[in-house]
């Protein structure tokens, strides 16, 4: 068995011992279980296709090009496009806010740092983007795993969670001290 397969296996494992526990708390005896249980399967798929998507846009996000993401999922890269779109929001910005970007895996965590030195953190952030907001103090961020454990211990270390896509969260920190000046 080749590692791709095994992962696979252990997914597939792993989604079927969750799923099994969800079936169980629906326990269908009558027609009412049954209905639970088709609330369970239709949130279980709607979260599916969300990791899809935020797995499709952190491939994107770390330079992965539509035709490589489409040949993955069995499909051109047209079909992959049209299927998940990327799009950066043009939100309405007050005067303390900004959007930080195209940023992408691989130097959005610097981006912020410069940032975070002149008082700007993340409130919100999507593919090639943050949005951040200018405060008087400067701020730390983080981006971290979703699969370890780090962030349930964050909050006692001060960090406050942004947000989470898949694959990583991301959070920030006060650090209290005064922002540099802008520069210019």
């Amino acid at each position: 068995m080749t590692t791709e397969t095994s992962g696979a296996a252990t997914t597939s494992e792993a989604l079927a011992e969750a799923i099994g526990i969800l079936v169980a708390s629906a326990d269908p005896e009558d027609v009412e279980g049954y209905l639970r249980l088709i609330t369970v399967a239709a949130d279980v798929e709607a979260q599916s296709r969300r990791l899809l998507h935020d797995a499709v846009a952190a491939a994107r996000s770390s330079g992965a090009t539509w035709a490589a993401i489409g040949a993955t999922l069995g499909m051109s890269k047209q079909a992959a496009q049209k299927r998940f779109p990327v799009a950066t929001p043009t939100p309405p910005l007050d005067p303390d806010e900004r959007i930080l970007g195209p940023v992408t895996a691989f130097d959005e965590m610097k981006e912020l740092a410069v940032a975070g030195r002149y008082g700007w953190h993340s409130v919100e952030f999507g593919p090639f983007y943050h949005r951040v907001v200018r405060t008087p103090t400067q701020w730390e961020h983080q981006r971290v795993s979703m699969l370890r454990r780090r962030v349930k211990s964050a909050s006692d270390e001060g960090w406050q969670v942004i947000g989470s896509t898949f694959p990583y969260t991301y959070l920030k920190r006060d650090l209290g001290v005064p922002a540099l000046p802008e520069p210019g």
